[in-house]
């Protein structure tokens, strides 16, 4: 006998988010739900996007692969309501910088991401305003960490958090020593 609901279950793993960059040609626009950016050094690797293990050991460097930092954050699409990560480069990190320098948290945080270029590889502009939280209810905060950690197919065990001198930004590191995260 079927168990009839009205609603579906609430997502249990949080795994169903999917990674989104700002278009080559348009807006992108979201309200931010975690309260810091995490990000690596990746490399862009076998046609996927991979973090950095080090160099002694990363596969990747190895074969002379260059790096460069992604940032990711959660948040909120406008118009669309989907919970997505939003994920973006050293370049264009300092607007989020400099909202959090001003308000603590990411949290909240009503941003628009464009290209002035129209290119695909073109540099990302990124204007932020603050919502009022109590007029606009936000779902909770997911753990950036985790997703990225199950779409890059690691452990979350092998990684750790590193906050810099950059607050906001956490830096996630992959031991690679450890390649079954005990």
């Amino acid at each position: 006998m079927p168990n009839w609901t009205q609603e579906p279950p609430d997502p249990a793993d949080h795994h169903s988010f999917r990674i989104v960059r700002t278009p080559a040609d348009g807006l992108l626009s979201g309200i931010v739900t975690c309260p810091i950016v995490q990000g690596c050094p990746t490399h862009y690797y076998k046609c996927r996007t991979l973090p950095c293990e080090g160099q002694a050991k990363c596969e990747a460097c190895q074969q002379g692969h260059s790096w460069r930092w992604h940032a990711y954050i959660s948040a909120i699409m406008i118009p669309s309501h989907e919970h997505f990560l939003f994920e973006f480069t050293a370049a264009a990190s300092d607007t989020f910088k400099h909202y959090f320098n001003h308000y603590r948290t990411l949290r909240a945080c009503k941003f628009s991401a464009r290209r002035p270029t129209k290119k695909i590889n073109g540099r990302v502009v990124i204007a932020c305003t603050r919502i009022d939280e109590a007029n606009t209810p936000l779902p909770e905060a997911p753990d950036v960490k985790k997703i990225l950690c199950h779409i890059w197919g690691i452990s979350e065990n092998r990684t750790t958090i590193k906050h810099g001198l950059r607050h906001p930004f956490a830096s996630i590191g992959v031991d690679p020593k450890n390649k079954n995260g005990d």
